[in-house]
């Protein structure tokens, strides 16, 4: 990596300290030149930080992006020999992710007898305290969820609007 030079003057006299000099600029311009050459092939290492990100999206809510209310049907006589009233596909949820991460879902109020599941999988009975009704990876997922409420001997024939509170966490 080392260069060397060699430079001869012949002059002699007066001039010599002129040239001296000169040979010395000439000498320091070279060394500089060369730092220079060496400073560019510098290695520049860059790191960055990803940070968590993760979207819920209740199709069909309101104003707030976590509350839905949900219409359960009036019972017919086939639900009511079942003992339950079934929606399916009550509730859509779009969930964006690109950690691992999971749904839940509770009730805004009690309600007796109510239970919701992800489409394809078992009923749990849902609470005022949150249940986890679908998990995942990172990405992008269309989740339906169905809700069905079971219906006691006593149950009258008229349908109220049930208010449902989703989250998606952090598995």
């Amino acid at each position: 990596m080392g260069r060397s030079f060699v430079v001869e003057v012949g002059m002699r006299g007066p001039l010599s300290r002129v040239g001296a000099r000169c040979v010395a600029l000439l000498l320091l311009a070279c060394v500089g030149v060369t730092c220079l050459a060496y400073d560019s092939s510098v290695t520049v290492e860059a790191r960055w930080r990803v940070l968590p990100y993760q979207s819920l999206t209740l199709i069909g809510g309101g104003s707030d992006p976590s509350l839905v209310s949900v219409a359960v049907p009036t019972p017919t006589e086939r639900d009511r020999a079942r003992g339950y009233v079934e929606s399916q596909g009550a509730v859509r949820v779009h969930v964006a992710s690109n950690i691992a991460w999971k749904l839940q879902l509770r009730l805004a109020e009690p309600v007796a007898g109510l239970e919701a599941r992800r489409a394809g999988t078992e009923y749990v009975g849902l609470s005022t305290s949150p249940v986890v009704l679908a998990a995942g990876t990172y990405g992008s997922y269309d989740i339906d969820l169905d809700v069905r409420r079971l219906l006691r001997d006593d149950a009258g024939g008229e349908s109220t609007p049930i208010q449902l509170i989703a989250t998606i966490m952090p598995e």
